[in-house]
């Protein structure tokens, strides 16, 4: 076995025949044929079944896959690693984030690059599930991701709060008051929420929250992706409501306005592997993300 066959065999899963794999892999399929019928030689086992004209993988070849992922993952970030140490980095930072927290994470490598720290950076978007796992197996130093944190064997340190805000086009001056927005200004008004795309979120809270209002809430749409719920304000779609921390500005040629409507805010929180010593340049991440953060 070598990294190279699991490679290929990655490939054959996710693509799902031999065909298309060689054509991502622009190789030849008999060679590629010829790779997994090593490996299945090798262990002595069947990874995949024909069905139809593509391959169906089996209850072993799924085993194998998550094996082979996580292993292709860890040799892909060493090589990273060592060709940033041979262009002259002193380390590279693997660092999650949430869309929410995209901002703080982008000022953290400005500012470390001004301080002229000489490190690469791996910045890595998920939902919080993602980030948790992916801290505690080691695949990142450490994430800005939301509360509550579940995996308890993480370190975890809250941070600012994040407040609702309607995201409206320039000019649109109907939502300006002397207060926050009520849930009932917002009842017959189109809406674009902000959605995880797996577990319990923002989207689940403000749902509740018009519920316990007693106001019917029209979502026009929901989106995992913040700048796609930017363009469908901008096409006069709806209006969006999103989460923000103190520091978040909108866009140019956007504006927002606070509303009324979770009865406790959601807040940013530092997640890291609890028990490890860190690396001084992680350190110096960390810091940085919560002199812009805490107590906001």
């Amino acid at each position: 076995m070598n990294l190279r066959q699991l490679a290929y065999f990655r490939a054959v899963v996710e693509h799902r025949s031999l065909a298309a794999a060689a054509d991502v892999l622009r190789i030849a399929q008999p060679n590629l044929s010829t790779a997994i019928k090593q490996l299945e030689s090798e262990w002595g086992v069947s990874l995949f079944e024909r069905s139809g004209r593509g391959l169906a993988v089996t209850d072993t070849g799924r085993a194998l896959y998550e094996r082979a992922a996580e292993l292709l993952g860890g040799a892909s970030a060493l090589d990273q690693d060592m060709r940033a140490i041979g262009r002259g980095f002193t380390a590279r930072l693997r660092v999650g984030f949430t869309q929410v927290s995209l901002e703080i994470i982008t000022a953290m490598v400005a500012g470390l690059r001004e301080e002229g720290i000489a490190v690469s950076f791996s910045l890595q978007q998920g939902e919080p599930q993602l980030l948790e796992m992916m801290v505690e197996e080691r695949q990142l130093d450490f994430a800005l991701t939301h509360m509550p944190v579940a995996n308890s064997g993480l370190g975890v340190e809250a941070l600012a709060s994040l407040n609702i805000v309607l995201l409206c086009r320039e000019g649109d001056d109907r939502w300006q008051t002397n207060g926050d927005i009520k849930p009932d200004a917002l009842g017959d008004v189109p809406l674009i929420l902000l959605r995880r795309r797996a577990g319990g979120g923002i989207y689940d809270r403000i749902m509740t929250a018009f519920a316990t209002a007693g106001v019917s809430c029209s979502v026009v749409a929901d989106s995992t992706d913040i700048s796609a719920i930017y363009t469908l304000v901008a096409r006069n779609v709806g209006l969006g409501l999103l989460p923000v921390h103190a520091h978040d500005t909108p866009r140019p040629g956007f504006v927002t306005y606070p509303v009324a409507l979770l009865p406790a805010p959601e807040r940013l929180a530092l997640i890291y592997p609890r028990g490890r010593r860190q690396l001084p340049a992680v350190q110096r991440a960390m810091d940085l993300c919560r002199t812009m953060l805490r107590g906001s």
